[in-house]
């Protein structure tokens, strides 16, 4: 009896495990992510996505399997000098040993919304900027490159359009070194043949047994009230009238993840479709942001229509693409500031409305110089709504030094030491109210931390030694930034140092962060 359920537990053991090994869980990307793109390059997929007004601009990340993401840089490590924000929506493509990046950002000189290009020919050393390359009427955003059977490439765009016409895809061919249009624009959206128009956006196309099917998103897509939802055409040419699928959307959101859209598809070496796009996460919405999901689409033998295999809503949990991997889950972090620790780096972010920070490591301790009067920030996405960070900040000077939760250089929630005092103090719309001030006496570093639970709500400690910690709110209370997140942004939290005319520097010991799920 013994060596029987001995057996039955082994067996239960094994099977359980091999389940474990043989799914995965969304996301696959965690933390603010919006509008990502992926293509596959030999046997490695690459992504990229939204970063606003974060730098550096449109990080990249680098997978073997579609669901073990690492992050290898960005596309920017420091703005192009015509670029004032709004980077939005980046388009990889790879072509005849070259990579290419068309992106969405706005500029300074008229404070519109274009479409630039960037290349390389080593994804992880950065990219060559070649300026704007769309300028359309009110804004043109969300490019994407299409190679026809014939090799003809074509861009796609979301175009505001000249005088009273109205927002529609519109198309152009590319020239064969991807930094020029070729020939007449055309649209994709016809509404005097019948197309439904309602904003559509984040398009992505490919062809198939004689379809060039034409997916693309509507509906809000970037806050809590968002309805955000994929819907698909197809014509026999790319220049035709499209039938489009009606009046259901292909996916939309669900119970675990809300407003899902603008993605990409990707096909793999075996010919399945996999669609990385992004959605909220239902508990945590929008002050994570959205984030990096993935989906396989499959294709009706009878009708042609494509569907995703799971269902219309995103999926929690689903089979892997490549039998045998295993998904890696390790969101925490921990910079100790050392060179042992340099990989963390390309994690850390700024805000290019303030001035870049300058640090320097030396012996496990970084010193941030803030160049800029006023606050400059140094961060990481958040992944999760409940987690504790932490830091060790040195007391000498008079200007602010702690943590931040960030939405902006206007709203934020500040927990540091000015002077000889412990503060909290919060911006909104760039006023500042002060929530919490006490004296920690003549102790050269205090330790800080902040802990958010269920997304928006916050509880502050402070120790002089590590053993005593004072809290703020006492008892069951706590702060409530409801309404911190900024329109289509996640939050991000980080360090924070104050230019106060006097004061610029700040030193710190680590910066950790503990998710909990």
């Amino acid at each position: 009896m013994y060596k029987l359920t001995f057996l039955l537990f082994f067996i239960s053991v094994s099977l359980f495990a091999q389940n474990i090994e043989q799914t995965y869980r969304n996301p696959v990307i965690a933390g603010d992510l919006p509008d990502p793109t992926v293509i596959r390059v030999g046997d490695s997929y690459y992504a990229a996505g939204t970063t606003s007004e974060f730098v550096p601009g449109y990080p990249l990340f680098h997978s073997k399997d579609l669901i073990n993401w690492e992050r290898i840089g960005a596309v920017f490590n420091d703005p192009p000098a015509w670029i004032k924000g709004d980077c939005w929506a980046p388009e990889l493509y790879y072509n005849n040993g070259t990579y290419f990046v068309y992106y969405t950002a706005r500029k300074k000189s008229d404070n519109i919304s274009c479409i630039g290009v960037a290349s390389t020919k080593d994804i992880t050393k950065g990219f060559t900027d070649h300026g704007p390359l769309i300028e359309w009427g009110k804004e043109a955003i969300d490019a994407y490159i299409f190679k026809d059977d014939d090799g003809k490439l074509y861009i796609t765009w979301k175009a505001y359009g000249l005088d009273e016409r109205p927002i529609e895809i519109l198309a152009s061919g590319l020239s064969s070194d991807g930094l020029s249009l070729k020939g007449e624009h055309f649209t994709l959206t016809d509404h005097t043949k019948g197309w439904i128009g309602r904003g559509d956006e984040g398009q992505c196309i490919v062809k198939r047994n004689g379809y060039y099917y034409h997916f693309y998103s509507i509906g809000g897509c970037c806050d809590n009230r968002c309805d955000y939802r994929i819907h698909v055409a197809r014509a026999k040419s790319l220049r035709g009238e499209w039938e489009q699928y009606e009046p259901d959307p292909i996916l939309q959101g669900g119970k675990d993840w809300r407003c899902s859209g603008h993605g990409t598809l990707v096909q793999t070496p075996d010919n399945r479709y996999f669609y990385l796009y992004h959605a909220y996460n239902a508990y945590d919405f929008e002050y994570v942001g959205r984030q990096a999901l993935l989906d396989e689409l499959v294709w009706n033998d009878t009708t042609g229509w494509p569907y995703f295999r799971y269902g219309d809503t995103p999926t929690a949990q689903a089979p892997v693409p490549f039998k045998g991997t295993v998904q890696k889950r390790n969101i925490d972090f921990y910079d100790d500031f050392t060179v042992a620790d340099e990989g963390k780096d390309k994690y850390w972010q700024w805000d290019m409305y303030l001035s870049k920070p300058l640090t320097e490591k030396n012996n496990g301790s970084l010193t941030i110089t803030n160049t800029k009067n006023g606050l400059g920030f140094r961060g990481i996405n958040v992944q999760t709504g409940n987690y504790t960070m932490a830091t060790m900040v040195n007391t000498t000077g008079s200007n602010f030094k702690g943590l931040t939760i960030y939405a902006g250089f206007e709203n934020l929630y500040a927990w540091g030491v000015e002077g000889k005092e412990v503060k909290l103090f919060k911006l909104e719309k760039g006023q500042k109210t002060e929530l919490y001030s006490t004296a920690f006496g003549d102790n050269q570093s205090v330790m800080l931390k902040a802990e958010a639970i269920n997304a928006r709500l916050y509880r502050f400690y402070w120790s002089a030694d590590g053993t005593e910690w004072h809290i703020f709110p006492s008892g069951n209370q706590r702060v409530d930034i409801t309404g911190l997140p900024q329109w289509g942004r996640g939050l991000r939290i980080g360090l924070l140092t104050g230019n106060n005319g006097k004061d610029n520097k700040a030193v710190f010991g680590y910066f950790n962060v503990e998710n909990k799920y």
